[in-house]
């Protein structure tokens, strides 16, 4: 009779822990033939909410399950779909797809998996994302994009309707003739530098040769000579900017003092604005345009695949 109380006893917390694990992990969502279940869910969110400085209200962590479970009901739908059509990803395929990392973000291969590392992710990890990302680009490509269809006509009255977007700026070419003024220059010693660099601007616009002038002040005031190139107005900083104001092509600028150094500008040439050519922007458009109707038939596919699948919802 004791062991049979024993056996009753530990049958009884055997039913325990059955009913326990079930409360734990309960079927959250039925797609097709996959479920998604509490547990799952709950590790979602649990990731989602490590990313969030503050703790939603109950409201709010009620919205944020349900968007979670809505997500992986469409993630669900993916995988089915890319089992569908037999899809897969070669080791090849990852090897591309991290030496395009690794070229994008200037590392090495240790340097990338140590970056890995800190986000949290073994490298394995971080391959098996990868892959899913080419799935799903495989995927879409098949499915969205391969649809997706942009005429001459498209690209053409998009030009025209934002011709202000392909516009560019009027550009200057500068160089400079410079005299460094150092922060431990005492006012005596600046407002020397300041007195050569009003010398030498004379003489430059008394068509001095620029070697020469530049050759005259260098051992006395440090002055060096640059070419800077070419900028647009909001490239340049306001004093230049002010500077330039009204200066012809091969004349020279007021001294400009800017941080620790005085320039005398000269304007080389400047390139007046004007409109972007066609045939230059023409593809860059079409891009853009492919991606907002993928962007739009992506939305469409996956309504459709939701509209087509069994979907039974049971929180």
């Amino acid at each position: 009779m004791k062991h049979a109380g024993i056996l009753l006893l530990l049958l009884f917390i055997v039913g325990l822990a059955q009913v326990d694990a079930q409360t734990i992990s309960r079927i959250a969502a039925v797609v097709n033939n996959d479920i998604i279940t509490t547990n799952q869910l709950d590790q979602k969110l649990q990731a989602q909410l490590a990313k969030q400085d503050r703790q939603p209200s109950p409201a709010q962590m009620g919205v944020l399950r349900q968007e979670l479970l809505s997500r992986m009901i469409e993630e669900s739908l993916v995988q089915q779909r890319i089992r569908a059509l037999k899809l897969s990803v070669s080791e090849e395929e990852i090897e591309t797809a991290l030496l395009d990392v690794q070229k994008k973000n200037q590392l090495t291969r240790e340097a990338l998996k140590e970056a890995v590392l800190v986000q949290g992710l073994t490298f394995e990890e971080y391959r098996d994302n990868l892959r899913q990302q080419i799935l799903r680009y495989k995927l879409v490509g098949t499915e969205v994009r391969s649809q997706v269809d942009v005429t001459e006509q498209e690209v053409v009255e998009y030009f025209r309707a934002h011709l202000d977007d392909y516009r560019f700026a009027p550009e200057v070419q500068l160089s400079a003739m410079t005299f460094p003024l150092p922060k431990t220059a005492g006012a005596e010693e600046r407002e020397r530098l300041r007195a050569g660099a009003r010398e030498a601007l004379v003489r430059l616009r008394q068509q001095e040769p620029l070697a020469q002038v530049t050759a005259a002040y260098k051992a006395s005031h440090g002055a060096t000579w640059s070419e800077l190139g070419r900028f647009a107005d909001s490239e340049l900083t306001q004093a230049f900017v002010k500077a330039l104001e009204g200066v012809n092509v091969d004349a020279y600028s007021e001294p400009v003092e800017t941080g620790e150094a005085l320039s005398l500008l000269r304007v080389d040439a400047r390139h007046p604005g004007g409109l972007r050519q066609f045939d230059s922007v023409k593809g860059e458009i079409r891009q853009m345009i492919v991606d907002q109707k993928t962007d739009a038939r992506i939305k469409e596919w996956t309504r459709a695949l939701r509209a087509k699948a069994f979907i039974d919802i049971r929180l």
